[in-house]
């Protein structure tokens, strides 16, 4: 082939190389452009549908990565993990509990109550009952027994408290004021007042002078009512006991122990009957 010839070939050639050339541009231009417009898509998707507390929270996310990254903690070819993923999990973490329904906002418990969640690994215990017709200091020192073995917080207390809490206990305390309990402390002081007309009345000391021990009637059977009776009485000393019992009991060997040594202590006093219980 004459160099004529190869020159004729190589012009013709040239356009189409020149033609493969632009469609290659084109095409990667094309690429650029579609990239371009899905990420102007997403941002424009995201600024419409992401919420100032997600984007918060994937601003945290994205400085606790760079954070981590510059202090060597990221694996070097780790992939990625899914971004939506964590977010659903940082989401979760944070969650509160659900507005109050129209019932809970007639509620006398307060938001801060109604609003506290019961841990779903909690075990609820049996507590005793209240019908408003019973001593409530000695209800709320029952539940108090109780409610020490779990220590629960505050607004939990309050809420367990409501449960025991039946008849006219139970009425009582929904016809308190929408939201007027804001504390398990505020709910005990206003259940105590309400009810306190039901509070045993305290007897004087001079009470247990009226009782006698009967000449037929066992040292046994005449100790366990009387040391119930004296539990009526507040404030009652050991000294005092000694000298009611020595008034009240038939004389014996029981009798004259009391009067030879007066026992110092209610543990010394109930050694001291145990022993002549048992003779």
């Amino acid at each position: 082939m004459d160099d004529t010839s190869r020159k004729e070939n190589r012009s013709m050639e040239t356009p189409v190389r020149e033609e493969d050339q632009i469609i290659r541009l084109s095409w990667a231009n094309m690429q650029r452009m579609i990239d371009e417009a899905s990420r102007k898509a997403i941002v424009e998707y995201e600024r419409r549908t992401i919420t100032p507390a997600m984007r918060d929270m994937k601003s945290q996310l994205f400085t606790r990565r760079a954070i981590d990254a510059e202090m060597g903690n990221e694996v070097l070819g780790e992939p990625e993990k899914d971004r939506d993923q964590e977010l659903s999990n940082e989401a979760s973490s944070r969650r509160v509990a659900p507005r109050p329904s129209d019932f809970q906002r007639n509620s006398p418990s307060s938001n801060k109550i109604l609003t506290e969640l019961v841990d779903h690994n909690f075990r609820f215990p049996i507590l005793p009952k209240y019908d408003g017709t019973k001593d409530p200091q000695e209800h709320v020192a029952a539940f108090e027994l109780v409610r020490n073995l779990y220590g629960q917080i505050d607004p939990i207390n309050a809420k367990l408290f409501v449960t025991t809490l039946t008849r006219k206990a139970q009425k009582w305390f929904t016809n308190l004021s929408s939201g007027s309990i804001e504390s398990f402390g505020q709910l005990i002081q206003k259940f105590a007042f309400y009810f306190a007309s039901k509070r045993k009345a305290k007897r004087s000391a001079t009470y247990l002078f009226s009782i006698r021990h009967r000449e037929d009637e066992s040292l046994k059977s005449f100790m366990g009512p009387f040391n119930n009776k004296t539990l009526e009485v507040q404030d009652l000393r050991i000294d005092i006991v000694a000298s009611i019992l020595m008034h009240g009991l038939t004389k014996g060997p029981f009798t004259s122990a009391l009067a030879h040594d007066p026992p110092k202590d209610v543990e010394q006093l109930m050694r001291l009957e145990q022993k002549y219980i048992d003779e």
